[in-house]
């Protein structure tokens, strides 16, 4: 059977107080009469969890009753914090609208967030607490109007405190320390374990004590509170010194000095929105006590706090192994204070500017992994690089803390910015370049050389002829490289000793040929003297404009001198006066050989064909 006024619940009733609210404006004695409306066992839960039953049986939608079965879940989560054996209530709420807010259920709420007054659980007519089976809800079973109950301000902390449940943890209020999104579960914890060890000189208190039954109890349960949140941190602070003060005198670390009290807040608050707390009891321990700080879970607060790692830690952020820091420590290398450990032990500190000074310093030389993919080059032209100082390395660099690597990596950089600068593009063919990642032993033959063109690229004197992003690809030209090659030019081409040898030539008129530019040449350095290199395309060219004089006389079977009076009209190039006036080494173009054949033809006379 339906009942006859039927509406929504409000957004902060709680899921048993809008029953009641239907029970009592259907005339109904109680909530139990509701049950048997709905067609369900005289129980809370049954009321609370069959709600298709309930919504079908008592006329109310779904959504209504879904919502009340989740707010009751909501509640169940408090545990035996669900404040279900007596009503807590605002008067001023009840004035205003008397119905029961979800957050008055909660053992810990003792304030109202809205009015900042105190909830009341007993009325002042009777003294009696109010009953959750009373028929009105605005009124006590005594018939006394709750809205009239006292008003009395709440303390500032019950406030704080209030306003975080009420509101699941979203906000604090304007109340320090401001919390969010803070785990309602989490605080409740917390809040148990400051309240039940509020004396550090006193054993902590019966664990039931933080299971109040009323108002009043609550209220007296989270009294301590007042003190630790006034002035935030000013007097959570003051409470830390004096526990600190009440401790151990022979404790070497902060879980024996504060014991389960700090054991027991660092597990909860490390890692969620209540951090703050914890950071004020370390901040505290690092500056009045002689404690280890750092050797648990809250090691990285602590470092904080302190401005000092471990010298494990400190080692795993350098980089280092650990005894490689002690020998530092103990040669005086790096900043460091020494801490007492057990009963004899101690351990090595390390400031954290110091850590850090350490660290950007080490990050200045890379290895030569990485120097080689920096730079795009294979290890052994790095290795060139490094003998010959175009670059800054330590090879004793294990021995400097302040060394992260064998290489420079500012040097690096700096190489490559110069000889990008100093680049000129070219459009050249790419079987005319030669990169820098090329300049191998293997491909170019002398290490000297190789290092000597490494210089002149350093130094400038050998420019790039296109830019690249890394130094590897930056490409140069073979004729401005050759020169610095020796072995593998001469061995590709002759020298002016050997061309005189395989053609007959004299080395004198070879060399004034190339004087001359008649005969093109390449210039290389061999064992530290400069020597010219003619190469196949060369003398190819060379042959293919020119031909000695001597060797045409030679194939005719005449002198030079003689053969050179019988062609008065051919010009001869590229002949050498000897000191006795007399030339030497002329040449006569084969172009002008041909125009004199044809000459002859047109005149009748071969002059490639001896006479009959």
């Amino acid at each position: 059977m339906s009942i006859i006024i039927t509406y929504a619940p409000r957004d902060d009733e709680s899921g048993m107080g809008y029953y009641r609210r239907l029970s009592a404006d259907n005339a109904l004695f109680s909530w139990r009469n509701l049950t048997d409306t709905a067609g369900v066992e005289r129980s809370r839960r049954a009321l609370l969890m069959r709600t298709n039953d309930v919504a079908r049986n008592l006329g109310l939608e779904p959504e209504w009753t879904e919502s009340a079965k989740q707010k009751e879940d909501l509640c169940n989560e408090w545990g035996q914090l669900h404040r279900t054996k007596s009503d807590a209530v605002c008067p001023a709420c009840l004035a205003e609208s008397p119905y029961l807010r979800q957050h008055w259920e909660h053992g810990y709420v003792t304030a109202c967030p809205q009015h900042q007054i105190q909830l009341v659980g007993q009325c002042d007519a009777c003294g009696k607490h109010l009953s959750p089976e009373r028929l009105y809800i605005g009124l006590c079973s005594c018939g006394h109007d709750l809205s009239s109950l006292p008003r009395v301000p709440a303390p500032p902390a019950q406030q704080w405190l209030s306003t975080l449940i009420e509101s699941n943890g979203q906000q604090s209020g304007s109340m320090k320390p401001v919390l969010h999104d803070v785990d309602v579960n989490v605080l409740v914890k917390v809040i148990r374990t400051l309240c039940l060890h509020a004396n550090p000189k006193q054993p902590g208190l019966p664990r039931r004590s933080a299971l109040p039954k009323s108002v009043a109890e609550a209220v007296e349960f989270l009294a301590p509170l007042e003190a630790f949140l006034t002035d935030w941190p000013t007097g959570f602070r003051a409470h830390v010194e004096q526990r600190i003060a009440a401790g151990r005198k022979d404790a070497r670390t902060l879980n024996t000095l504060l014991g389960d009290w700090y054991i027991s807040l660092r597990k909860l608050c490390q890692g969620t929105t209540l951090e703050p707390i914890l950071q004020v009891i370390i901040d505290v321990a690092a500056e009045k006590s002689d404690c280890v700080l750092g050797l648990d879970s809250a090691k990285a607060m602590a470092e904080d706090a302190t401005g000092y790692m471990r010298a494990p830690d400190a080692a795993k952020v350098i980089g280092v192994s650990v005894s490689r820091l002690h020998d530092s420590i103990f040669a005086g290398e790096c900043k460091h204070r020494t801490r007492r450990t057990g009963t004899r032990g101690q351990m090595y500190e390390i400031p954290c500017t110091e850590v850090e000074r350490i660290k950007q310093q080490r990050a200045g030389w890379i290895s030569d992994t990485i120097a080689c993919e920096l730079a795009r080059i294979p290890p052994v032209v790095l290795e060139r690089m490094k003998a010959i100082g175009v670059i800054q390395s330590d090879i004793r660099w294990r021995e400097d803390l302040l060394k992260g690597g064998p290489v420079g990596h500012q040097s690096m950089l700096d190489l490559y910015e110069r000889v990008n600068r100093w680049a000129e593009p070219a459009a050249v063919a790419e079987d005319a370049t030669l990169t820098w990642a090329e300049l191998t032993s293997r491909r170019m033959g002398e290490k000297q050389a190789i290092e000597s063109l490494m210089k002149a690229i350093a130094n400038g004197d050998v420019k790039a002829v296109s830019r690249a992003r890394t130094l590897g690809e930056m490409s140069f030209l073979r004729s401005d490289v050759a020169q610095y090659f020796g072995t593998p030019m001469l061995e590709a081409g002759m020298s002016i000793q050997q061309l005189a040898k395989a053609t007959g030539w004299k080395w004198e008129s070879i060399s004034h040929w190339m004087d001359e530019g008649l005969l093109a040449s390449e210039t290389i350095q061999l064992r530290g003297q400069r020597c010219r290199v003619v190469l196949p395309h060369q003398l190819l060219a060379f042959r293919q404009s020119y031909i000695p004089l001597a060797d045409l006389a030679r194939a005719m079977g005449k002198k030079a001198s003689a053969l050179s009076r019988s062609l008065p009209r051919i010009e001869l190039v590229g002949a050498k006066q000897l000191p006795d006036g007399a030339m030497r080494g002329g040449l006569i173009r084969i172009a002008d050989l041909g125009w004199l054949a044809v000459l002859g033809a047109r005149a009748g006379e071969d002059l490639f064909v001896p006479a009959a």
